[in-house]
């Protein structure tokens, strides 16, 4: 077939294309069948990456993944879990993301194949690579010394000079689009290393190119600094609770009095009567100067109604509840909040607790956050419980370590859960969680930490942002395109 011949590709269901065009066919040269890694899947040359791709592999400046970073993936692993603290600590695909990931499974070490490669390194990029490809994280400190799943790519760049630009350049829509028109499957798909491997990076001017890595590397550092104060936070009220250490106990049983099954909202579910969750209540009660149910010291715990959705590229940032426990998660969801009743009661307003309200006990159920700044005018999914605070009874950043707290907050809410294959968590019962109460000098010292954790936390997020946005106009600029492009394949041409 001759090089310039013409193949016609046509979708057989139907594929996002641009807001210009909505066509579902066009035409490209056989060529891009005879060389590469090029499949015979009309969607691979029907997205906006195929051609932001060929724009970029036209540049002399542009170069491959290769020449920049190493990318490998290590062996399939099928671990045996064991009880929790008994083996090696686990950390799934999902779980890197999260913004606060904690180690949910524990793997018999005998049975991790390889161990010396499940483990990563600070300056290392992780890229999912299965179900949702594309998505790009560093690695901090909560990741290290950790089994990490093989369902997560390694970037490792040859020069630590070329991290930051690299990382702020993958996390780009324009990346991201790429990444996506390279996956391959049907139900899931994925990524293998060669293909990314093989994608293009632009190169802008080595001055921005510096600039831009400076303002990503300051934003990873300032999250690291946000995590430890926050953990500072944790290990002071874990002080105050059980100051003497006591072993929290593990038995699968307990013995509690049949009269505590005739009042209130109680259920027969033995989660609720769990020895370990009542061992943490009796410190609570024991520690506490006094105690107080959540309802007494904010101004309301509440929660929305479900809707039906409507997305657009021309609507109001929308976010579910995982999204919203993420690392500065990108925007690929636009809602039109006019065709939701009450739009008003979803919007996120900073200074607000979320609480995750369905999920699996193990893992986001009853996780607690603080909105800020970033979140101001962004469409929330009706999946979460919103507690306002009430700052003259009590500081919020007190209040979200006391709820969120891994071993003395969170196990309180969950025991509240109901439901089986998904459970979930209702304000009435929030509302009756106990708050234990000390004096103003050790409340102020957690809140003052956890304040300025949240702070530091969101600021972080803003400079990344911003050096994302940078790295997207510089990449604009080299391929000569109008506008920036946003997650989800439409134009931003605001800025133009």
């Amino acid at each position: 077939m001759a090089q310039d011949s013409l193949v016609r590709v046509e979708a057989t269901e139907p594929v996002a294309a641009t807001p210009e065009s909505r066509v579902l066919w066009a035409p490209v040269s056989s060529r891009v069948l005879a060389q590469g890694d090029r499949r015979l899947e009309a969607s691979t040359f029907l997205t906006d990456g195929y051609g932001l791709r060929q724009g970029l592999e036209a540049l002399s400046s542009t170069l491959p993944m290769s020449r920049i970073a190493d990318v490998w993936q290590p062996l399939r692993l099928k671990g045996v879990q064991v009880d929790p603290g008994m083996g090696l600590p686990f950390l799934s695909a999902g779980q890197v993301f999260e913004s606060q990931p904690r180690v949910r499974k524990w793997l018999a070490p005998a049975m991790v194949t390889h161990a010396e490669t499940r483990y990563l390194d600070p300056g290392w990029i992780m890229m999912s690579c299965s179900g949702e490809v594309g998505r790009v994280t560093a690695v901090y400190d909560e990741h290290l010394d950790k089994v990490v799943t093989h369902d997560l790519l390694r970037v490792v760049p040859r020069s630590s000079a070329d991290y930051g630009w690299l990382y702020a350049y993958m996390k780009t829509p324009t990346f991201f689009a790429i990444a996506r028109s390279s996956q391959y499957g049907h139900m899931i798909k994925h990524l293998e290393p060669d293909h990314v491997l093989s994608m293009p990076i632009a190169m802008p001017d080595l001055e921005t190119r510096r600039s831009i890595a400076r303002a990503a590397e300051r934003a990873i550092d300032m999250r690291r600094s946000s995590r430890k104060l926050q953990a500072e936070a944790d290990r002071l009220y874990a002080g105050l609770i059980n100051p003497r250490r006591e072993p929290i106990k593990a038995s699968v049983y307990s013995t509690v009095r049949a009269s505590t099954l005739l009042t209130g909202r109680r259920r027969l579910e033995g989660q609720y009567y769990r020895a370990d969750v009542l061992h943490v209540e009796a410190l609570v009660m024991r520690a506490a100067k006094r105690i107080q149910p959540l309802h007494e010291v904010v101004s309301s715990v509440t929660m929305s109604n479900r809707f039906k959705r409507y997305f657009g590229d021309n609507g109001t940032t929308y976010r579910s509840a995982s999204e919203l426990f993420d690392v500065n998660p990108a925007v690929t969801k636009r809602i039109y909040a006019g065709l939701v009743p009450n739009a008003d009661d979803y919007l996120l307003h900073p200074g607000e607790l979320i609480m995750a309200r369905s999920g699996q006990t193990y893992g986001l159920l009853g996780r607690t956050m603080v909105l800020n700044q970033n979140h101001e005018g962004c469409f929330g999914s009706e999946d979460l419980i919103r507690i306002a605070p009430d700052a003259t009874k009590v500081r919020t950043g007190y209040l979200q370590t006391v709820l969120n707290h891994a071993d003395y907050g969170r196990p309180r809410v969950v025991r509240f859960a109901s439901g089986t294959s998904v459970p979930h968590l209702d304000p009435p019962d929030i509302r009756e969680v106990l708050i234990p109460r000390f004096d103003a000098v050790q409340e102020d010292r957690i809140a003052d930490l956890a304040d300025e954790a949240a702070e530091l936390s969101a600021e972080a997020d803003r400079l990344e942002s911003s050096a994302i946005q940078a790295a997207e106009e510089a990449t604009s600029t080299l391929t000569g395109r109008h506008g920036t492009l946003r997650f989800g394949g439409d134009r931003d041409t605001s800025s133009r």
